[in-house]
């Protein structure tokens, strides 16, 4: 693997491989939380998913401007997923890539919806890998499923508090389920 396939995303790289997501040319790409909670899932569960089947659950099948964004593009996803596998494989603090958005009050908050929910896509898209996760390690899933839910159901509600402990919550079961997965190759 190539020195640049390890460093990680600028702010800049970030900010463009989001713009690309969410240009207008196509409607089947996730945003940046959304790629980093899917490739955090996949990571995770060490699944071992081709390439060209995570990015196509990603960006479905986008039009390139030309070769150099298409290579681009793909490298800054190769390296955030480098990034989050390096994170979790030396028992780093791993940290969810959130969005701040401006609410309904004019405030600048942290939202981690995006990001939960393309870690319950990359689950349903590997469903079987994750069937095989033990009861007494579902409660992992809990506060990525909890935060998910939100986006996904109209009359779904959270109270602050119960978000910011769902929150909370985010790394460690990362690191839970990184651990339990590992467990099982080992």
């Amino acid at each position: 693997m190539s020195l640049e396939l390890n460093t990680p995303l600028s702010e800049e790289e970030l900010v463009a491989l989001d713009e690309f997501l969410l240009a207008e040319h196509s409607n089947e790409m996730m945003p940046v939380d959304e790629v980093h909670g899917y490739l955090t899932a996949l990571v995770v569960s060490h699944d071992m998913a081709s390439q060209s089947e995570w990015l196509s659950a990603i960006w479905g099948e986008p039009e390139f401007a030309n070769n150099n964004e298409q290579a681009n593009m793909t490298n800054c996803l190769l390296r955030m997923r480098n990034e989050i596998a390096a994170i979790l494989a030396s028992n780093r603090h791993y940290e969810p890539l959130v969005i701040e958005e401006v609410d309904d009050d004019g405030e600048v908050v942290e939202a981690y919806e995006g990001w939960c929910l393309g870690f319950i896509h990359a689950i349903a898209d590997h469903q079987t890998l994750w069937d095989k996760l033990e009861k007494n390690e579902q409660e992992l899933l809990a506060p990525i499923a909890k935060i998910a839910l939100l986006l996904n159901e109209e009359e779904a509600d959270m109270e602050d508090e119960e978000y910011q402990g769902c929150v909370e919550l985010l790394p460690g079961a990362v690191a839970g389920l990184y651990a339990y997965w590992k467990g099982l190759l080992n």
